[in-house]
C-alpha cells in the first residue's frame, strides 16, 4: 500500500506530528493517508483517536492563531475594512462552517484560523470541532471496509 511506503522509514510520533503542524498552519495534508496509515497498527482505531487528537488541537493552535493575527492592528485593520461583510456571515453562520469543514475535505485549519480572527466564541469552537473526530472515525471506518 501507498502509505506504507510513504510512513515505513520515519518514526510514528513524526508522522502524528507533520500531521499536527498541517493541521495547525495550512491543512494541506489530507487526514485520509493518516487514517490508511493507522490501518497499519494492531490497534487501529486507537491510532486513529490519536491522529484526531492532534488534528483536534492543531485546530485550537489555528483559532488561536487567527485571535493573534487579528490582534495585530496593521491585520486587523485590514481585515475588517477588506472582508467586514463576510466576517459578519461567518459569525451567523460560522458553527455550520467550521462543522463542514471538520466533517469534509475542505481544509480545517484555514476555517479555524477565521474562527479565531471573527472573534468566534471559543467554547462554541471547541464543541463543534469535535466533530473532527466524527470524520477521522467514520472515514476510518469506511476506509477498512472497502480498502
Amino acid at each position: 500500500m501507498m502509505e506504507e511506503l510513504i510512513f515505513s522509514h520515519l518514526p510514528n510520533w513524526l508522522i502524528v506530528g507533520t500531521l499536527f503542524l498541517s493541521e495547525c498552519f495550512t491543512g494541506i495534508l489530507p487526514p485520509d493517508m493518516f487514517i490508511l496509515w493507522a490501518k497499519t497498527f494492531k490497534h487501529p482505531y486507537l491510532v486513529v483517536f490519536i491522529l484526531a487528537l492532534s488534528s483536534y488541537i492543531g485546530g485550537i493552535v489555528s483559532w488561536t492563531i487567527g485571535t493573534r493575527l487579528h490582534h495585530l492592528k496593521r491585520v486587523k485593520r485590514w481585515v475588517d475594512g477588506k472582508f467586514a461583510e463576510q466576517f459578519k456571515i461567518f459569525r451567523k453562520y460560522g458553527g455550520l462552517v467550521i462543522f463542514i469543514s471538520a466533517l469534509t475535505p475542505l481544509p480545517f485549519s484555514p476555517i479555524s484560523v477565521v474562527a479565531g480572527m471573527v472573534d468566534y466564541p471559543f467554547g462554541k469552537y471547541l464543541l463543534v470541532a469535535l466533530s473532527r473526530f466524527l470524520r477521522f472515525f467514520l472515514y476510518a471506518y469506511v476506509f477498512y471496509q472497502v480498502l
